[in-house]
């Protein structure tokens, strides 16, 4: 049974963040996650959106977009990103299958103060992981 789409409103903010299949540490480098980031900004570009902020880690991924007109833009947004970023990833690595685990989460920013925290969260989620010491030093994330 297919899944049910999704009702994004129209000027509003959103979390969309998923995590790696098994938790792998596939987005392992630099180079591939700068490959991530340069889809984001490539297919941003056919898209009515604002990317806000985005972190990429080894094994997750997260973003604050804001829609616009034609809020079910994300959709396709996120499906042509991670479509080609785990094609890519699968030639390159010989993989096979999943990249990501499931369908990417949208969690709705309605007040400011859920804006701030996600914001935030973002901003210190490579120092809480231990992999620098400032938010600024993490150079695969924008806030």
């Amino acid at each position: 049974m297919p899944r049910g789409r999704r009702n994004f409103k129209k000027y509003s903010y959103y979390h969309i963040y998923n995590r790696c299949n098994n938790k792998e540490m596939i987005i392992k480098n630099s180079a591939d996650k700068q490959l991530f980031i340069n889809l984001l900004y490539k297919f941003l570009k056919e898209v009515d959106l604002r990317l806000i902020a985005f972190c990429i880690m080894d094994n997750h991924y997260h973003l604050i977009v804001k829609t616009r007109k034609n809020p079910q833009n994300i959709s396709t947004y996120m499906c042509k990103v991670v479509t080609s970023f785990s094609m890519q990833i699968n030639r390159k690595y010989q993989r096979i299958g999943h990249v990501f685990q499931g369908r990417y989460n949208a969690k709705l920013l309605f007040w400011k103060k859920d804006l701030r925290y996600a914001k935030e969260y973002i901003k210190q989620n490579p120092v809480r992981e231990g992999l620098v010491r400032k938010p600024e030093d993490y150079p695969w994330s924008k806030y």
